[in-house]
């Protein structure tokens, strides 16, 4: 009796694991892969910001990419991945959606990249894949969000033309110079003698912002001999001096030519409405070695929502 007991236990433990290799196995589809190239930023003609040269600049290094196929029950997020990239899928056939969110890194910094949130998420619709074979994507086009949405709060591009640069007198327009500008005609320069250890500048004017919540953010492309700080200075609500709160330090570095940055504005906006409803751009450029050198900016524009 026990004897049979036994053979009956492993007959059974043999059909359980026969039936886990067969499914285990089932599971093991190889899969078919998405290839993406570049993901740019152009004008929307539907919602036209009709801008300066140097608005669509931008720096888009990696993607979030997120599927749905008839059946699923939910979206199936593949994660993101650094552009150019091959994407594995375990899914063949007709997509029926796949979403591609821009990613940029968030003040700079590889390990903050963020779903950059004035860029439209890109909505593709069957998209066949086919089981160890690639579907290449080799340029997608993002846009900005909607006027409706977006705010641009105040901007400067350097072209040249009438008018005062929007920024402190210690930077000036540099105009039709191809080996530096870093698109249209002009950029901003700012030129630091040895004889400083450290140069303020400002915007011109204040931005009004409003809401305590709001998402703010600078994007700026610099290249620049020196470190310098980027972040707001405010009068204070008593009336005394103003309150200089950095953001970020940015750090130079000659030799990588013309960065893109998108630095979040938003916390220490959080942190200062209370004292001041409105915002000035402050930045210092810092030169403790006693150096000439160098700092040049093009591409400003301040956004909120």
């Amino acid at each position: 009796m026990n004897r049979i007991f036994k053979k009956s236990i492993i007959l059974l433990s043999a059909g359980f694991l026969f039936a886990a290799c067969d499914r285990y196995e089932g599971d093991l589809t190889a899969p078919a892969y998405l290839e993406i190239g570049t993901v740019t930023l152009k004008d929307n003609p539907a919602d036209s910001w009709s801008p300066e040269d140097g608005f669509f600049t931008s720096a888009i290094d990696a993607v979030n990419v997120i599927v749905w196929q008839e059946g699923d029950e939910a979206e199936t997020d593949l994660g993101t991945y650094n552009l150019p990239c091959r994407i594995p899928v375990l899914k063949q056939g007709n997509i029926d959606i796949v979403r591609v969110v821009p990613v940029v890194k968030q003040n700079g910094i590889a390990g903050t990249r963020i779903a950059y949130p004035f860029f439209e998420t890109l909505t593709l619709n069957n998209i066949q894949l086919t089981t160890d074979s690639v579907t290449r994507i080799d340029t997608l086009e993002t846009h900005y969000i909607s006027h409706s949405v977006m705010s641009v709060l105040w901007k400067e591009f350097f072209e040249p033309g009438p008018g005062a640069v929007k920024l402190d007198t210690v930077v000036s327009r540099l105009v039709y110079k191809s080996d530096t500008v870093r698109s249209g005609y002009g950029c901003g320069v700012i030129r630091i003698p040895d004889s400083v250890t450290a140069l303020n500048f400002w915007a011109d004017t204040t931005c009004h912002v409003g809401d305590p919540g709001a998402v703010l953010y600078l994007e700026m492309d610099y290249w620049s001999d020196f470190d310098f700080s980027v972040g707001l200075k405010n009068p204070s609500y008593s009336g005394g001096s103003d309150i200089v709160m950095s953001a970020m330090t940015i750090y130079g570095k000659p030799e990588a030519g013309w960065q893109k940055i998108y630095i979040n504005l938003g916390k220490i906006w959080s942190q200062t409405y209370r004292h001041y409803p409105d915002i000035r751009l402050y930045f210092t450029a810092f030169n403790p070695d006693h150096k000439n050198g160098s700092l040049f900016i093009d591409n400003m524009k301040l956004i909120a929502m």
